[in-house]
């Protein structure tokens, strides 16, 4: 099944999380592991990911933390998925063209279309950006406080 792993999912909340405070605003790891229940070191290696890919910046010390880096609306999901972990492949031949313990190698009929596929899926996720998930959170966040569902 395609699912992203748990350190995209982290680096994708603490990006949100950072998207919605103010410009200087810093963020902390251990705010951001009170908060939505991250183990403390995953969440601090998340976050330096995101800086080594210049996703965030560290600010250093007692006051310190970590502040998004560029404008969220043109950073895309590929680039959080591929700061924190390697890319998204839907079958392992595409990962690896020299796939030797593949039983069907011989046989394979899908590998053509799965590079279709594969060549889809990166595009939809270039083609959605953090600010993109942003406005959904707002919209969600917005009717589910008019209609009083959680």
């Amino acid at each position: 099944m395609l699912r992203f792993s748990k350190k995209a999912e982290y680096a994708l909340i603490a990006l949100l999380h950072m998207a919605r405070k103010p410009a200087k605003g810093l963020t902390t790891s251990k705010e951001l592991s009170d908060q939505y229940h991250i183990p403390l070191e995953l969440m601090g290696k998340v976050l330096q990911s995101l800086v080594r890919n210049g996703l965030v910046n560290s600010v250093q010390g007692v006051k310190g933390g970590y502040l998004l880096n560029s404008k969220i609306d043109n950073l895309s999901i590929s680039q959080v998925i591929r700061a924190v972990d390697k890319p998204i492949k839907i079958v392992k031949c595409i990962e690896n063209q020299h796939v030797l313990d593949c039983s069907q190698i011989l046989y394979c009929n899908i590998r053509s279309p799965m590079e279709i596929l594969q060549d889809k899926l990166e595009a939809i996720f270039e083609g959605i950006t953090v600010s993109d998930l942003k406005e959904e959170m707002l919209k969600t966040k917005i009717n589910t406080e008019s209609t009083g569902v959680v």
